[in-house]
């Protein structure tokens, strides 16, 4: 008798659903393993910023506890609030939970960057 739990009806569905999984069930496949082990370090009152190819990251990155300067391949900034904030709650303990910048008054924004 096979004892064998796989659930799958062929290698290719399992395949097909483990990439579409990722490796680890239940995690965001968009989540890398320098941003988990980020997002693990984190305590209280500690900042995540998620932001742009416009910003200094790299430089920024430079100054932090980590000096770790993780980037990000995804569709777009939605997609990586969703997956960060599928493994990572929001911290209570702070004010203002979240911040977002926007431009300055008076000044010119092309129709992608307007709110």
């Amino acid at each position: 008798t096979n004892t064998s739990t796989f659930q799958h009806s062929s290698l290719y569905d399992y395949v097909v659903s483990s990439i579409q999984m990722g490796l680890l069930k239940g995690i965001d496949p968009l989540l890398t393993a320098d941003l988990l082990h980020i997002l693990r370090s984190m305590g209280h009152g500690n900042k995540l910023c998620i932001c742009d190819c416009n910003f200094p990251a790299a430089q920024i990155a430079t100054k932090t506890t980590t000096q770790k300067h993780i980037v990000l391949t995804v569709p777009s900034l939605p997609d990586a609030l969703h997956a960060i904030g599928s493994v990572m709650p929001l911290d209570y303990f702070e004010d203002a939970q979240a911040v977002y910048m926007t431009a300055e008054e008076g000044v010119w924004m092309p129709v992608e960057g307007v709110e």
